[in-house]
């Protein structure tokens, strides 16, 4: 039985491992097609390619359950097709003893995708999202256009234009405001390196705002106290569903702590550390479509079901998102529910079909 085991789990890697190449390929294809259209300053051409490859692991991690699906659905239905999940039924292999077999090089897929999504992305989509910035805002670093980062430090709101992940920022703004919410101070600069304890700031524009007049000082170097640092900034230059799930968790807890609202960042920690549930689930509803209602159909029906099931269980679970925010439940809820819904379709297929 060991053997099968292998069999079934090697057929179902393999095509897996096929599906993430093929998916990931294309849209590497179309983020690059889409970077030609963001070509700018100095973010040229190889530029944009270094972006679209420093961006691939995390759209693996973002189509690793899809993946999952529809190599199970091939996988499997290969066998099926082959007339090989009958003979194996024959032979006294249960239907659960494959999903088994099934499950278990999901699992390894699951482990990688983890240890990927906690260590690697992030580090890498600061690396991406900082080379862009700075690439593109040359000679435009102080200006208040583009995207940048914010963030909230008492009653300090601070505007970047881009950080880079070695501790040094480009077009700062800060903005400082009384406990009335009253602006009486905007200080500007081009660059700040960290220092240990505190930041260095290069060509500082400092205005001081009062109801009588305003004063501008300027500075080629500037001490700047604050509780930044680089490693704090990870959380700053990067969107929720690329941190880490540690990142993620102390972030909520710091924003919960300033009475802001956390709900984003909770969403995305719970569509991380629920993630390997979704894809089993996922796994499951594709295998008791094989034993069940796609027992007999061509490859192709199999992988374009796979599609079309992938496609409901994200739109789903991207319905329940803004639904949690909206109506107020908790932000687990909006993974939880696909996953329920995904398992119970699953084992009644399963049961139906045994």
């Amino acid at each position: 039985m060991t053997q099968l085991d292998r069999y079934v789990g090697k057929s179902v890697l393999l095509a897996t491992l096929v599906v993430i190449l093929v998916i990931v390929g294309l849209d590497a294809i179309f983020t690059l097609v889409d970077e030609l259209d963001q070509l700018k300053g100095a973010y040229g051409f190889v530029e944009a390619l270094q972006f679209m490859l420093l961006r691939l692991p995390r759209r693996a991690y973002e189509y690793m359950p899809m993946a999952c699906l529809i190599g199970c659905l091939a996988g499997l239905g290969s066998l099926a097709a082959s007339s090989e999940l009958t003979v194996m039924r024959a032979a006294g292999l249960s239907v659960t003893r494959i999903i088994f077999a099934v499950i278990k090089p999901v699992a390894v897929l699951m482990v990688l995708s983890m240890a990927m999504a906690e260590y690697a992305i992030p580090t890498l989509e600061r690396i991406a999202q900082s080379q862009k910035a700075v690439e593109q805002g040359k000679g435009e670093l102080l200006s208040n256009k583009g995207k940048g980062y914010w963030h909230r430090e008492g009653d300090q709101f601070m505007r970047f234009r881009a950080v880079e992940p070695n501790g040094v920022l480009h077009g700062i703004t800060v903005y400082y405001f009384t406990p009335e919410k009253e602006l009486y101070r905007v200080m500007r600069a081009e660059r700040a390196i960290f220092q240990r304890s505190h930041w260095q700031l290069q060509n500082v524009h400092d205005q001081q705002i009062s109801e009588e007049r305003s004063n501008l000082s300027r500075y080629s170097s500037f001490r700047w106290e604050s509780g930044l640092t680089p490693e704090s900034l990870s959380v700053v230059m990067i969107e929720p569903r690329d941190m880490s799930i540690s990142n993620l968790f102390g972030y909520a807890q710091y924003l919960e702590e300033q009475d802001l609202n956390a709900d984003n960042y909770l969403l995305s920690f719970w569509k991380k550390v629920t993630q390997p549930l979704s894809t089993f689930a996922l796994v499951l509803l594709g295998a008791a479509f094989i034993f069940g209602p796609l027992r007999q159909v061509t490859a192709g029906s199999r992988i374009f079901s796979g599609i079309l099931v992938g496609l409901v269980y994200k739109y789903l679970e991207e319905m329940l998102a803004p639904a949690s925010i909206v109506l107020g439940f908790a932000p687990i809820m909006a993974s939880i529910i696909p996953i329920f819904l995904s398992a119970v379709i699953g084992l009644y297929l399963l049961r139906r079909s045994g």
